[in-house]
């Protein structure tokens, strides 16, 4: 099992999901989504340095772009 964020229309945040697949975290995020999140826009693998931050129990923020403000350089955070 690997670690998915799912990324949602309507929500800044992603749900973060242990799934085997990017199909299967789709629908367990399905079966997670709150009213107001609107349709799932994307289902991508956690980064490695995701992943440990996820174990740590570390709120984890990635954009949807795939950047990180938590993650590289000054100048790349703020990007």
């Amino acid at each position: 099992m690997a670690w998915y964020l799912v990324f949602w229309r309507n929500r800044s945040t992603a749900t973060v999901l242990a799934a085997a697949s990017a199909s299967q975290a789709r629908s367990r995020a399905l079966a997670k989504r709150k009213r107001g999140y609107g349709a799932i826009v994307a289902a991508r693998r956690a980064k490695a340095q995701d992943s440990r931050l996820i174990r740590r129990g570390t709120w984890v923020r990635r954009r949807r772009d795939g950047s990180s403000p938590q993650v590289g350089s000054r100048a790349q955070r703020s990007s």
